[in-house]
């Protein structure tokens, strides 16, 4: 195995352990601003909870599961490009 092969397994090593951490930080910062949306803009008051609650869930989610981390980062990742 090459220098090359073994930064990029680092890389690859540390990402993998960090992401499912990092994408349960983003979903709780989206719950935040779920948070702060349901009192500033209460436009569909019965959709109130479902918004509220969604982001903390997939947070808890991706934090305990790596697939559905990087499933999810993906899926933010293209929401944005797009």
């Amino acid at each position: 195995m090459g220098r090359t092969d073994r930064y990029f397994s680092k890389i690859s090593n540390w990402l993998s352990e960090r992401i499912s951490a990092f994408v349960a930080f983003l979903f709780v910062l989206f719950g935040a601003g779920a948070l702060y949306a349901t009192f500033i803009v209460p436009r569909l008051p019965e959709y109130g909870p479902y918004l509220l609650a969604a982001p903390f869930v997939l947070a808890l989610i991706a934090y305990y599961n790596r697939a559905a981390a990087t499933i999810l980062f993906a899926g933010l990742l293209l929401m944005f490009l797009l």
